[in-house]
């Protein structure tokens, strides 16, 4: 009755799939017609085949589900036509995802098997369909442990109700539970918080009962802030020690609730803006930096593993940045031996010695090849390789018009699930890649030149370095290198807690799927630009003063942060040599080892580093004045998100890297950025910068004249400033 060689489960967007699935429903109806004076037991078997609409109790039952879902299919054809221009090729469909992955890719829970056999794989028999549904049933074990975040679209909408998956309601509860962990507090907590409550509008009369007079401002510091608390107080302002406490002109905290925002007074100034999480989470900047144009120049690009889309769109882009780098590989290795050495012809008199011949054939293994590398430039497997990416490459690179066929043709993903398999496989487990190694090995010690492999840089060459250049003129070329390295972050960890470098797609989905947090993973930057033999970012000061007209002021004084320990590409999982956040670099043993005092540097010392290095004032000239575009342009794509309070404010940590060629990538922004005095650096810089807040949120409240410290206004919607 149906083919096997049909995917059910084709969510592409392909017009033709879908209208085959109609005609397929069609037919199911007209055989229910036909039927209706026969057994019954006949068409339960047949629609067992299908299996997507079981639980099917009686007839009518059956046919108003097939003519609902008929209706849903029917309106998604009329939806594709309408967006057919959107249809992004970089997407894995279900099929794909569930079976021929067969990996954790997919995010439901609690499915039967029979609702697996639905599953059509091929041609593939009974035992090895069983076989299939066990694996990814054990992948499937962990409880959706993936926060869907907006809701799904169409095409995968009608595979979930087939699922018995409701994504809603799915959404409905992890909501729900993460608000009943957020207002899950201890007993003494809400004890507080009741006593505060109940003299919240009596704000005189707290001031009565703790000596302070009326016309004085009250404020509250949480989590350190000496330097703040300093400042607040020179001002004649009194401190209430309660961080509970309803009673306070101004309060400085790490973080507040939604909830918190409901019971602030008009008068009182707080320093977060509600709803920060579009820039200030790892998720929310991925999403929203990728909706500004020409975002490809300044921000890696970054997945969120968490929503089933962008996880889709990571393991292609992965896929994609491997076969790149394989090309980069070679290219970089031929350019380095473009003057092949020749073997010397063998001596006369210990030929018969020297000499491989094919009666050897059996006596040779891979172990001997390795211990005695031989000169012959690419072997059979490595042209192989290479033949395969320049093939895939290719359909990266087509035209825009090849592309939109292809969609159409259902030939996407870039990188098919075979093609990779063979591009990863082992050469050492595959018995007829060692034959044809053996037999090179044989002819190149016998010597003849590797004549084959000469024919093949001459044909292939050229196509490799003209694909290289095609893609280098993405912005985000700067970014690849040859070992496809990608960072690994939990959604809502700080201080670099659970960051991990990874260059290997399994061992990404095994580190994703083991924890019970969400992941973001970044394209890692290859390249970066080294001082001292290290790595280093740059943490910038930001304050918002106001959503509502957008005002934006940038701090005149940034500082630089180190690596621990030498960056070197190859000891990519050594975390103290490509992570810099100094929460981590001080726990390495050659922290007080590095001639960079304290692993860090201020912004005149790195300024005056590139003067001398480079000639000329690469800070100045260029990093700086990028820094401030990127500054501006993320908090002009945010703000509308956030939630406008006229007397809130908030300071961000923006933190950034330079490339070899002196791009500027925006790694993250951070909310409540630390203002640890810990280093020289530190102790020098961030008492000054939190007193310039004071003199911009506090003392320009009653003046006339603006006091802005080390901070400039460097937009402001009302006037375009820029």
């Amino acid at each position: 009755m149906f083919d096997n060689r049909t995917s059910y489960f084709n969510v592409q967007g392909n017009k033709a799939s879908f209208k085959q699935n109609i005609k397929l429903f069609q037919s199911l109806r007209a055989k229910l017609q036909q039927a209706k004076s026969k057994s019954k037991e006949p068409i339960r078997g047949q629609l067992k085949t299908l299996k997507r609409f079981e639980d099917v109790i009686d007839e009518p039952q059956m046919q108003q589900r097939a003519v609902t879902t008929q209706k849903k299919l029917t309106h998604l054809i009329e939806e594709q036509e309408q967006r057919q221009e959107e249809i992004n090729p970089m997407r894995y469909n279900l099929m794909q995802l569930l079976v021929l992955m067969g990996k954790k890719e997919h995010y439901f829970d609690k499915l039967g098997k029979d609702e697996f056999k639905l599953i059509r794989v091929g041609q593939r028999s009974k035992e090895s369909v069983d076989e299939h549904i066990q694996k990814i049933k054990k992948f499937l074990s962990n409880k959706v442990r993936y926060k869907y975040r907006t809701s799904f679209k169409m095409q995968f909408q009608i595979q979930l109700d087939l699922l018995k998956y409701v994504p809603k309601k799915k959404s409905m509860t992890i909501k729900n539970s993460q608000r009943d962990y957020e207002i899950d507090e201890d007993e003494d907590t809400s004890k507080k918080k009741k006593i505060s409550a109940r003299g919240y509008q009596d704000f005189s009369n707290w001031k009565k009962k703790n000596n302070v007079a009326q016309n004085q401002k009250v404020f509250i510091i949480t989590n350190g802030y000496h330097a703040l608390r300093d400042s607040l107080l020179e001002r004649n302002w009194a401190e209430n020690e309660d961080a509970y406490s309803p009673f306070f002109d101004l309060k400085w905290t790490c973080g507040l609730r939604s909830d918190d925002f409901l019971n602030l007074m008009d008068f009182q100034q707080i320093n977060h803006f509600d709803s920060n999480q579009c820039l200030c989470s790892k998720f929310g900047l991925a999403r929203n930096m990728r909706c500004i144009p020409n975002w490809e120049s300044f921000f890696p690009r970054c997945y969120d593993l968490g929503d089933l889309v962008d996880f889709s769109d990571f393991i292609e882009d992965f896929k994609i940045s491997k076969i790149h780098s394989i090309l980069m590989e070679f290219d970089q290795n031929q350019s380095i031996n473009q003057n092949k050495k020749v073997l010397p012809e063998p001596h006369e008199e210990t030929e018969h010695k020297n000499t491989l011949r094919l009666k050897d054939f059996k006596n040779i293994t891979i172990r001997a090849m390795e211990e005695k590398p031989q000169t012959f430039i690419i072997n059979f497997r490595e042209r192989f390789k290479i033949r395969l990416c320049i093939m895939i490459l290719n359909r990266v690179v087509c035209s825009l018009g090849s592309m939109v066929k292809n969609i159409l043709k259902d030939e996407f993903p870039f990188v098919h699930p075979g093609e990779w398999l063979q591009l990863m496989r082992d050469p050492e487990n595959a018995k007829d890649v060692q034959i044809n190694e053996q037999i090179e090995m044989i002819l190149k010690a016998n010597g003849y030149e590797d004549q084959e492999g000469d024919k093949f840089i001459q044909k292939y060459g050229s196509q490799i370095k003209d694909l290289l250049k095609q893609l280098n003129r993405n912005p985000q070329n700067s970014l690849q290198g040859t070992r496809n390295i990608w960072i690994v972050k939990p959604e809502y960890s700080s201080r670099g807690r659970g960051i991990k470098c990874l260059d290997d797609l399994n061992q990404i989905l095994d580190t994703v799927n083991k924890e019970t947090m969400n992941y973001v993973a970044m394209k890692y930057i290859e390249n970066p630009l080294i001082i001292k033999n290290r790595k280093f970012d740059i943490r910038q000061w930001v304050l918002v003063t106001e959503l509502v007209p957008l005002k934006i002021y940038f701090y005149n004084e940034c500082y630089i942060r180190f690596s621990a320990e030498e960056f070197d590409i190859d000891q990519f999982q050594n975390k103290f040599a490509h992570l810099t956040n100094n929460a981590i670099a001080k726990h390495s043993q050659k922290f007080y080892e590095s001639d960079i005092k304290g692993n860090m540097w201020t912004q005149e010392e790195f300024q005056q580093y590139l003067v001398e290095q480079y000639g000329w004032d690469v800070f100045a000239e260029k990093i700086q004045s990028k820094l401030k575009e990127i500054v501006v342009n993320s908090l002009k794509c945010c703000c509308d998100q956030m939630k406008n309070r006229r007397r809130s404010f908030e300071v961000y940590g923006y933190d950034f890297m330079i490339d070899e060629q002196f791009n500027t990538w925006l790694i993250e922004v951070n909310m409540s950025p630390s203002s640890d005095t810990t280093t020289p650096v530190t102790a020098q810089i961030i008492p000054k910068m939190l007193e310039d807040i004071m003199k911009v949120v506090v003392d320009n409240q009653s003046k006339t004249k603006k006091k802005v410290g080390g901070f400039q206004l460097i937009y402001n919607s009302d006037t375009k400033l820029q």
